[in-house]
């Protein structure tokens, strides 16, 4: 199960987001074999415990827990004088009314493999409808 923001996310990310509200963050890398720094899938994010990242470096990428994204994501957003609430599906993010059908849905993601790239994909939809 994916528990963090890959690097493509946290990029997108890192540009939308204060970088103090990242958890963890990748850090660069280098081996005999690849002497050139860069960021890797293959290290896991690092936890950064009571040191907040408040700027990416060249050393460093922010990076989101599932657990920090959701508690990013509002509770609820006005839309037209409604109020929209929050709604995890095992695959995707939706704000809603409280009718029940597809009809009282104002923002919802695509299907995704996993609610980290759901909630990545509702977070960039919320910056850009200036929800956020």
């Amino acid at each position: 199960m994916k528990s963090y923001t890959d690097i493509k996310q946290s990029r997108k990310l890192a540009e939308i987001l204060p970088h103090e509200s990242a958890d963890m963050c990748y850090i660069k890398y280098s081996t005999s074999d690849n002497p050139n720094w860069g960021f890797s899938e293959d290290f896991p994010p690092m936890i950064l415990g009571d040191t907040p990242i408040d700027k990416m470096t060249v050393e460093t990428l922010p990076c989101w827990s599932l657990a920090t994204l959701i508690n990013i994501l509002p509770r609820s957003i006005e839309f037209k004088g409604d109020e929209y609430y929050l709604r995890f599906m095992k695959e995707y993010v939706e704000y809603a009314n409280d009718e029940v059908s597809i009809i009282g849905r104002y923002l919802y993601t695509t299907s995704n493999n996993n609610l980290v790239d759901a909630c990545v994909e509702m977070i960039i939809k919320l910056h850009e409808n200036n929800k956020l």
